[in-house]
């Protein structure tokens, strides 16, 4: 293959990849918009890729990303190849999706959405409603995540947990880290109904660990994890290193 020949395919691939990135950006243009309609077609249209994968579920109000962050540090210390999906990101959008800290390539994150926008296009054509940026981002992810098999996804709740789009996974774990008041127009204005909205991370039988601290929190996370008959983990405030081998020892 010649230089010039490597170099035109070179800025095709560019261009692709320019275009792609644009194509998710005017989804903004939708706003926020939650719900679990449209991520469900949309992903039942692309073979559910969301139960191919063993997930770790991160929800609440502070620390997400930080517990992410020690999460992702003590799987792969311990041999695991593991995806990570979190947002929003600070430079590059293709900080929110990566594999053992790589993130997506261009070529990836193209070839992705290549599966993707079509079935956005037939959705529409069938007279549903578009699905949000998030939303398509959260399937962009779990499409490349079912493509690279990781041995687990880590999945960070976007806004609120109960009808948040991450939320249409049965997770191997759920985590809810300390959890405040924010995103009040969306959530509710008080501690308790943001804390129930956060809490519908929590699935049937499936453990929950959480930092939560503030009593109406906790009692609320309790009452709920009891209903749906799943285990709960309290994670006292603790020192970084003694956090982590608290969570290792609740074979996390």
């Amino acid at each position: 293959m010649t230089k010039n020949i490597r170099e035109t395919i070179k800025v095709k691939e560019e261009q692709k990849y320019t275009e792609t990135l644009a194509f998710i950006k005017n989804l903004t243009k939708f706003g926020v918009n939650l719900g679990l309609d449209r991520i469900k077609e949309l992903l039942k249209r692309l073979n559910n890729p969301e139960r191919k994968l063993r997930v770790i579920h991160i929800g609440g109000t502070n620390g997400k990303g930080s517990t992410a962050a020690i999460l992702t540090e003590i799987l792969i210390q311990s041999g695991y190849r593991v995806g990570l999906f979190t947002s929003p990101h600070l430079h590059d959008y293709r900080e929110r999706i990566r594999i053992n800290h790589e993130l997506i390539s261009p070529t990836e994150l193209v070839a992705c959405m290549a599966e993707i926008r079509p079935v956005l296009e037939e959705m529409i054509g069938e007279g549903l409603e578009h699905p949000t940026e998030f939303e398509v981002s959260t399937a962009l992810a779990l499409v490349y995540f079912v493509q690279k098999q990781p041995d687990f996804v880590l999945l960070e709740v976007g806004m609120g947990g109960e009808i948040d789009s991450t939320n249409v996974v049965r997770p191997y774990v759920s985590v809810l880290t300390s959890i405040g008041m924010d995103h009040m127009d969306y959530l509710g204005p008080t501690l308790n109904e943001i804390t129930r909205v956060k809490a519908g991370i929590i699935k049937q039988g499936i453990p929950i660990v959480t930092s939560a601290e503030k009593p109406v929190s906790l009692e609320i996370i309790e009452e709920v994890a009891a209903q749906r008959g799943s285990r709960l983990v309290i994670v006292r405030d603790q020192e970084p290193g003694d956090r982590e081998s608290e969570l290792k020892k609740q074979g996390t």
